[in-house]
């Protein structure tokens, strides 16, 4: 094969797309991954609320009230996990629906053709994707699962203590 100096090696083309490919994955991955540990918290919260008020006359009111208001709080937390951020204004990204949903059809095709005909362009649009998923996406999504967790925790053990201490 004769390769003219225009011509870019198919190898660092193939692993620069293999690695866009793979962060790409990896992110979706941890999305999903989010969103299975959100939905573990709320079912976790879900069942201490249902006991907490099925129990109330054998708990102490400060325990009940503890956790009830952590449950609560978790619960929140997962909710706020699992709803979509916005995505960024002012950017056609074509590889997400939020995005392009607010164009017409014929505008998104011809910016995916122009995207995906450009090398750097679909280069710029897969690494774009990549940042937001990691920076928005994910971010706020941990956070937010940090604080049920966290709020599932801090409840379960106040109402240990204040059970225990009951008992002294």
């Amino acid at each position: 094969m004769d390769q003219t100096k225009d011509e870019e090696p198919i190898l660092p083309r193939l692993l620069a797309s293999n690695a866009l490919r793979a962060n790409l994955t990896k992110h979706m991955t941890l999305n999903q991954m989010a969103d299975h540990k959100a939905s573990m918290i709320m079912t976790a919260a879900s069942l201490m609320l249902t006991i907490s008020v099925t129990q109330y006359d054998k708990l102490d009111f400060e325990t009940f009230v503890v956790l009830i208001a952590t449950g609560a709080l978790a619960i929140l937390s997962s909710i706020f996990a699992i709803i979509p951020a916005l995505h960024v204004k002012g950017v056609l990204n074509v590889f997400y629906f939020r995005s392009f949903a607010r164009v017409s059809e014929e505008e998104f095709k011809e910016v995916f053709k122009a995207t995906i005909a450009d090398r750097d362009q679909l280069y710029d649009a897969y690494l774009r994707e990549i940042y937001y998923l990691g920076r928005h996406r994910l971010t706020h999504k941990y956070r937010w699962i940090r604080n049920g967790l966290c709020a599932l925790l801090i409840g379960l053990a106040l109402a240990a203590l204040l059970t225990g201490m009951r008992f002294f």
